[in-house]
């Protein structure tokens, strides 16, 4: 089947704000001048790359003293920089689709568009950030101006909840999608996470929005000798500290000085005045990433980002509040460290990065140009609705749930069972799409691989090996460099094979060490070829390499007619660091009609509802994968995973309980 190097590709044009320029970013980043979490390229939308697209950036023209006056006095005019736009004129209009990133942008974009014939005019993405919580204040003809340029726009997406609400309500022609907003974090950043708080306590604030209330901050801890406050504010007037001796506003020139003042801190805390766009956001992200906690103002639809179990959140304009928060978290040791653990989860399940963040434009554009998905299959790390339903998950909390249901730590009773499946692997029956009537094929029945690993046909010795009782899967890389793994599925594209609607499904199995590994063995609906039902995959296990301290178990519901309307819900299970990949443990899955029940070494984790779309049986998949959007350039080569047995379940009424 065709893999992203052999589909087109498409041809994407990110039109950003004069003084982004590509050429001009990626100088300042490579000396270090831009400050914070950044990619060599704005905002990581060049990661798309890995999904399909020739990324082209736009680009500052030189320009003269009058070229300079012409460009800001239209921008004046107008409301965005159409001199901008039209100087990129040769990018926009070649490509296939336009990325921007702020409506200053796409308005430009979309007026410069409304000069060429329709068929010649590539779709556009149209990102706003602040325009929706200045609309009201806009003139009557500006607003009408602006909503005529606005229904040209493919798809209008935004980085907030509030802000999802009232452009839908604005703009009920178009259609808006809410992406989650994600800076770099492929790698966290290492920080004694018990590291007592200093005396005084030491709290950074960051930020140049204009939504930053640097009155708030400062008057929560102006002259309290237990805080000493560090502000990285570009434009914060230094009459504002005026007799506060215990704040000073530091102007980082390079990368180096802004981590070590994370380094610096205790904890981060951040004011902000009532917003929709999620302001902040980025500094959020990037103190997790820097391993310091938050305290935060809760408007602009942050909390779809982060719960209050990850950072503490404050009313907005509220002094007392914030100093009462920065007190109580600077006695609790622990509690910094919890909470930067489970925040650093969160971007993890939420996909909370710039590198998922350029892939869900990829997968965007694919749906709007109706260009094949990578992989063609369900089973994308990235699938469209997984993101785009990634901050209602995070909003509903549903790791939170899970962690209290009834139950937590029991042990599975297994007498309540009897075996309908095992698999010892005493040897292994495979064959590439079940011919011969092997008990395993090695790719998913629909054709939909994934993963920056190629799963391969059966080899002898490769990717599977059998050897007292235990079955390798190895990924390596071969004679050209390419990656390649193994997976398993028990059931062919015909619908043969084994498959289970409810029971208690278990793999006993030794974790490959290493970032970029992705090893699996999840559940998914056996259906008709063809059925426009909903399919249901369940994920007993899905554990990223990156990060060797949790894995996850998650619900999937996958709506083909309308897969905006999918759905996921998520549950994380901390372990200690390393031990999936020190010795074999048992992952497992008890299947009821009302709950899901996710097990570790026989032990409950936590559990999810099951959902009334789960109507069908359920095969069994277990792989090794790499990537998942996260870098593989440091993957061991070769990587293994281990596998004891797989064993299957069914309810027995005949067991010592009844069920």
């Amino acid at each position: 089947m065709p893999t992203a190097s052999t589909e087109r590709r498409i041809r994407v044009f990110v039109h950003l704000a004069h003084g982004f320029g590509a050429k001009q970013w990626q100088a300042k980043w490579e000396r270090g001048e831009i400050i914070g979490l950044n990619d060599r390229l704005p905002y990581g939308y060049f990661w798309a790359q890995e999904d399909g697209c020739s990324v082209e950036y736009s680009e500052d023209r030189k320009e003269g003293p009058f070229g300079k006056l012409l460009r800001l006095g239209m921008r004046l005019l107008l409301g965005f920089d159409l001199v901008h736009a039209w100087r990129n004129r040769r990018g926009i209009t070649g490509a296939e689709i336009v990325w921007t990133h702020t409506e200053s942008q796409y308005l430009a974009v979309l007026l410069l568009l409304q000069a060429y014939r329709r068929s010649r005019r590539p779709k556009v993405l149209a990102q706003s950030v602040w325009l929706l919580d200045q609309w009201s204040r806009l003139s009557r003809p500006r607003r009408w101006a602006y909503r005529k340029l606005i229904a040209q726009a493919s798809v209008l997406t935004v980085h907030s909840p509030e802000n999802l609400k009232l452009v839908r309500a604005l703009f009920p022609m178009c259609r808006s999608e809410m992406i989650p907003f994600g800076v770099k974090a492929e790698t966290m950043v290492s920080r004694d996470a018990g590291r007592a708080a200093h005396r005084p306590v030491r709290v950074l604030s960051v930020g140049n929005d204009r939504h930053r209330d640097w009155a708030t901050i400062i008057a929560a801890v102006r002259e309290w000798p237990g805080c000493v406050l560090r502000v990285v504010a570009p434009r914060l007037a230094a009459g504002l500290i005026r007799r506060a001796s215990n704040v000073e506003i530091i102007h980082p020139k390079a990368n180096d000085e802004l981590s070590a003042l994370y380094d610096w801190a205790d904890l981060v805390a951040l004011a902000i005045k009532p917003n929709l766009h999620a302001s902040g956001i980025t500094v959020v992200e990037e103190a997790t990433v820097f391993g310091v906690p938050v305290i935060c103002t809760d408007t602009g639809g942050l909390k779809a980002y982060f719960s209050d179990a990850e950072v503490r959140y404050v009313p907005p304009g509220e002094p007392e509040a914030m100093r009462r928060q920065i007190a109580a978290l600077a006695e609790d040791d622990h509690e910094r460290g919890a909470m930067v653990a489970r925040a650093r989860a969160r971007m993890i399940a939420g996909g909370l990065t710039s590198r998922h963040f350029g892939r869900r434009h990829a997968e965007l554009s694919r749906e709007l140009l109706g260009v094949g998905t990578k992989g063609g299959g369900m089973r994308s790390p990235l699938h469209s609705a997984t993101i785009a339903l990634a901050a209602a998950v995070l909003a509903a909390g549903f790791a939170g749930r899970s962690e209290a249901a009834p139950g937590i730590g029991s042990k599975i009773d297994l007498c309540a069972f009897r075996p309908s499946f095992t698999e010892d692997f005493n040897t292994l029956s495979v064959s590439p799409w079940g011919q011969n009537g092997s008990r395993w094929i090695a790719h998913t029945p629909w054709h939909g691989d994934f993963g920056d690993a190629a799963f391969v046909d059966p080899q002898p010795g490769f990717p599977f090996r059998v050897h007292n009782g235990i079955l390798s899967i190895e990924a390596r890389k071969n004679a050209n460099g390419k990656w390649q793994s193994g997976l398993l599925a028990s059931v062919t594209p015909s619908g043969s094979g084994f498959a289970q609607r409810y029971g208690y499904f278990e793999m006993r199995a030794k974790l490959p060490p290493g970032p970029g590994t992705w090893p699996a063995f999840w559940l998914n609906s056996v259906q008709q070829p063809g059925s426009k039902a909903p399919g249901v995959e369940i994920d007993v296990i899905e554990y990223y390499g990156q990060f060797p301290a949790a894995f996850h178990s998650a619900v999937h519901v996958w709506n083909k007619v309308d897969p905006k309307n999918s759905r996921v819900e998520d549950h994380i299970t901390n372990v200690p660091s390393g031990s999936l990949v020190k010795g074999f443990h048992t992952y497992g899955a008890d299947v009821e009609k009302n709950w899901i029940t996710f097990y570790l070494d026989r032990r409950e984790t936590g559990r999810l509802p099951t959902p009334p779309e789960l109507r069908d049986p359920m095969m069994i998949l277990v792989n090794l994968a790499l990537g998942s959007g996260w870098p593989i350039d440091h993957t061991p080569n070769p990587s293994i995973m281990q596998v004891d047995y797989i064993h299957v379940y069914e309810p027995y009424q005949g067991g010592c309980r009844a069920r």
